[in-house]
């Protein structure tokens, strides 16, 4: 009968290196996880971009959407609320407010965003330990600047001023959970958090 006896048995090359790579060597996982400086650029360049295009858009001619971009209003223990929006130096804390304004008060506008600059704010907002890539990517928050000007009342005769915009965005929690995006992963992946808007004189 044949026997096979481990304790005199040398061990190969193969074995060597087999050992070698499963005790020595990060996983793929470990090395590919982490987020480089171009990752960084890539997330929030597309969603200050996305921002500009459709905020602006709302603003102008969707308004009944306005409300959705901004985070469900929530108060903290210290009294503070989010959204914090200032619009001309009027502090409004409910973006559904701030939505019905718009709708009732405000004349025809028509924005044209003409600079924008965005920089992460925070690059983690959670513990990263044990979070794929996916949840990487959506765990940071964004500081927007936006500049441009803003044709008033009239399409083509009326006033025309210039602004300035300032947006914190954090990620829709709804979105990252999967709820209310669809197998396309569609909506909002970003929120306003905090708004600063100014009419330039």
């Amino acid at each position: 009968m044949l026997g096979l006896n481990i304790k005199e048995q040398q061990p190969s090359i193969f074995h060597l290196l087999t050992l070698e790579i499963l005790f020595n060597t990060p996983t793929p996982a470990a090395t590919m996880t982490a987020l480089t400086q171009t990752d960084y650029t890539r997330i929030s360049s597309d969603a200050a971009e996305r921002l500009a295009d459709l905020y602006y858009t709302a603003l102008n001619a969707q308004r009944n959407t306005i409300a959705s971009f901004y985070v469900p209003t929530v108060t903290a223990d210290n009294g503070r609320t989010v959204p914090h929006i200032s619009y001309n130096g009027e502090h409004i804390s409910d973006a559904a407010l701030f939505q019905e304004r718009w709708e009732k008060q405000m004349p025809y506008t028509h924005f044209e965003a003409q600079c924008l600059n965005v920089h992460v704010l925070n690059p983690c907002l959670l513990p990263a330990e044990g979070k794929s890539r996916k949840e990487l990517e959506r765990n940071m928050s964004f500081v927007v600047q936006v500049s441009g000007a803003v044709r008033l009342q009239e399409r083509k005769e009326g006033p025309l001023r210039g602004f300035i915009d300032s947006f914190i965005l954090v990620p829709n929690k709804e979105e990252v959970g999967g709820r209310g995006t669809g197998k396309q992963d569609v909506g909002k992946k970003w929120l306003i958090q905090s708004q600063t808007f100014r009419f330039v004189v």
